[in-house]
């Protein structure tokens, strides 16, 4: 025995896996597109020829990671601004690992502090052989939450579209 097909069935069938395979092409492109990271590269920053300069290293959220030739006592606010600037990065939390055995030990700085500080803070100075880490910003939503909801919505779209689609066709 046959039974008539339902062409709004059907069409509303195609439709959703029009819409899903749409979805499924751009989750693909946005969620696992892969990002090649900056590559590391030396620096050299003087006034004059004759200056001595000192080696910092440089790593993290910042445009132009690297090994830093600068003259010596540059403050942090400075190779941050020869580095061009952070980009998307954590600045209440930078780390520096001081070379100096004077001042060994590993410090954590908020620069969003020492930007908006007035002339009586005194400012950061590196030295020979410092390590400066700049973390990037975590997000709000990982990519795996972020994806999840993408998936739930969808499969909500989809169900309460047949619904509406079924309801409004036996009117």
């Amino acid at each position: 025995m046959l039974k008539r097909v339902n062409t709004k069935r059907i069409l509303t069938l195609a439709i959703t896996l029009m819409f899903l395979n749409s979805q499924t092409a751009l989750a693909q492109t946005s969620f696992f597109e892969v990002k090649e990271p900056p590559r590391a590269a030396e620096y050299i920053y003087r006034s004059s020829q004759k200056e001595s300069l000192i080696s910092v290293q440089l790593l993290g959220a910042v445009k132009n990671p690297g090994i830093y030739y600068i003259p010596p006592q540059t403050d942090l606010l400075k190779l941050v601004t020869l580095a061009g600037g952070s980009e998307d990065a954590e600045l209440s939390e930078v780390l520096v690992r001081k070379g100096d055995p004077a001042q060994k030990g590993v410090y954590e700085l908020d620069l969003n502090k020492l930007m908006k500080s007035t002339s009586d803070v005194k400012p950061f100075k590196l030295a020979q052989d410092d390590f400066v880490y700049i973390p990037k910003r975590e997000p709000w939503i990982s990519n795996d939450v972020s994806r999840s909801i993408t998936i739930v919505s969808l499969i909500a779209t989809i169900i309460l579209t047949s619904v509406l689609i079924e309801k409004n066709s036996n009117k």
